[in-house]
């Protein structure tokens, strides 16, 4: 029995070395698409902790595409919908604008491109948009959510 626990243990230790090919962990599938768009809606509207997206329909109607190209961000769309307010002090371009992703701050910031505009924030795999309106005790954010991947 001390023979095969033994055994065991040894096998353990030594399958994930033999098993893991750090150049094959790095190669991204040929199959997989290097170019592709990802469209986020609203899953919930935060006020100061609350949340109020199922309170008003015109929520549903926001819209951010995000365009990648060699598998980064290189454009994103933006549509405000019916929600009769922006959750940006600056004017939302119309149509495909160029952006970047800003790795160097945390929460990663999505920018317009030549600007320090920031469209959104992403992180640990989630994306939202944390605004004020015109009372700046009040706090809101969109917490995004994945409503397409094409």
């Amino acid at each position: 029995m001390k023979k095969h626990v033994l055994i065991f243990t040894i096998v353990s230790v030594l399958f994930p070395f033999s098993s893991c090919d750090d150049a094959n962990q790095l190669k991204i599938n040929a199959d997989y698409p290097a170019d592709f768009d990802v469209t986020y809606g609203i899953g919930q509207v935060m006020l100061n902790g609350t949340d109020i997206a199922g309170k008003f329909p015109f929520f549903e109607t926001f819209r951010l595409t995000t365009h990648y190209a060699d598998n980064k961000i290189s454009a994103a769309t933006l549509s405000n919908g019916e929600i009769p307010f922006s959750p940006y002090d600056f004017d939302i371009p119309d149509g495909k604008t160029a952006c970047y992703l800003d790795t160097d701050a945390l929460p990663y910031k999505l920018c317009v491109a030549g600007t320090n505009h920031v469209i959104a924030y992403f992180q640990n795999g989630e994306c939202s948009i944390p605004f004020k309106l015109d009372c700046q005790e009040v706090d809101y954010e969109y917490a995004l959510k994945v409503v397409l991947i094409n």
